[in-house]
């Protein structure tokens, strides 16, 4: 438990130095194949705020029906997504014959879920609460704001690339996360 406490906290230390565009972050990261499977690790620590803001959303939809099936379909793409993408970065990365920034990308990227989750799902508590506020729909926007530039960050940094080529790494995430969700959420 110990250790899962340190990588989380050192993670977060390096995503806040990221962030405010400060050397030495990638120390903060266990940049291994070790490391990269820890990094999962976020998929299970930031579950709780990804169920907060679906179950806000179904009841801001008005669905009485939300069952069983559903959520284990919405657990279906929270987990596809969260294979998929770093797979479809490490083929790239390899294509590209890159390799070596693969597991310096994901990593960090993995572990921006948590802060980035559960500043979304803040946000849509507030805005939930304060239905018909601008100060929530405000909060919402500055919680995009924050993730848009952090990932930006993350992939400009990580891949050593430049600021149109991590705007489009960005993009390709956004794009592949709705086109998996529209492909899997209509599934009944």
């Amino acid at each position: 438990m110990g250790a899962l406490v340190s990588d989380v906290t050192k993670a977060l230390f390096g995503l806040w130095l990221i962030l405010k565009n400060q050397p030495g972050a990638d120390k903060f990261f266990d940049i291994s194949v070790e490391g990269f499977w820890r990094s999962f690790v976020a998929a299970i620590l930031v579950l709780p705020a990804n169920i907060i803001i679906t179950a806000l959303g179904i009841l801001a939809a008005g669905e009485v029906s939300y069952s069983v099936i559903d959520g284990l379909r919405d657990l279906l793409i929270y987990i596809i997504n969260w294979l998929f993408y770093p797979l479809i970065v490490i083929s790239a990365c390899r294509y590209l014959n890159a390799h070596d920034k693969a597991l310096k990308y994901i990593i960090p990227y993995n572990w921006a879920s948590i802060p980035t989750g559960y500043f979304f799902a803040f946000a849509t508590v507030v805005g939930r609460s304060l239905e018909g506020s601008s100060f929530g729909a405000g909060l919402l926007f500055v919680a995009y704001v924050v993730a848009i530039f952090l990932f930006f960050e993350i992939a400009r940094r990580q891949l050593e690339i430049s600021r149109l080529a991590a705007v489009g790494v960005v993009a390709f995430d956004f794009l592949f996360s709705i086109a998996l969700i529209s492909a899997l959420g209509s599934i009944r």
